[in-house]
């Protein structure tokens, strides 16, 4: 869950940080909008890349964790028959 929430604040810090920087060079509505999800998007890449793998790491344990239960379950359901 740590992984998940580092990685939407970040994003959330950089996405106010760009509309902050368009707001102050006179950018308004849907232009600021625009411009600010496509800049924050773009550092996001580059500048959160480690949040990005261990966010991904985190949901990949998370359904190894489902499937295998699912399987184990499937067996037990298979013996029982």
């Amino acid at each position: 869950m740590k992984p998940f929430i580092s990685y939407t604040l970040a994003r959330i810090v950089l996405l106010a940080i760009f509309l902050g920087l368009g707001y102050l060079v006179g950018l308004r509505g849907a232009i600021l909008l625009i411009l600010g999800f496509l800049g924050s998007g773009l550092v996001s890449l580059i500048v959160l890349n480690n949040q990005r793998s261990q966010l991904g790491s985190g949901i990949a344990g998370y359904f190894s964790r489902i499937n295998a239960k699912i399987d184990a379950n499937s067996r037990k359901e298979d013996l029982g028959e």
